[in-house]
């Protein structure tokens, strides 16, 4: 992967982190989208891990994100919409 799709994926990853903290403020008409998102991102948690290792080789995770930099930046824009409902609904109450 290149170097700008790692730091793209790493935005993403942050603003979910960000969003999961506040899920307890996700109103029910906003959960299918939240949803949604998670299932685009479910490929960077840390839960898919190698599932062989061999002693004394360098082993990496592989790569199971088939997008570009274009779909990651869309996500990335996705998230930051997302959490802008999030605090609008928020500060209304």
């Amino acid at each position: 992967m290149l170097n700008r799709n790692t730091l793209l994926i790493g935005q993403v990853l942050q603003i979910r982190d960000k969003i999961f903290a506040k899920r307890h403020c996700i109103p029910s008409s906003l959960r299918k989208e939240w949803t949604g998102l998670l299932e685009k991102t479910s490929s960077f948690d840390a839960s898919n891990t190698v599932n062989q290792a061999v002693k004394g080789r360098q082993t990496t995770k592989p790569e199971t994100y088939n997008g570009n930099a274009v779909d990651l930046a869309q996500l990335v824009a996705s998230f930051k919409n997302f959490e802008l409902k999030i605090s609008r609904k928020h500060s209304t109450h």
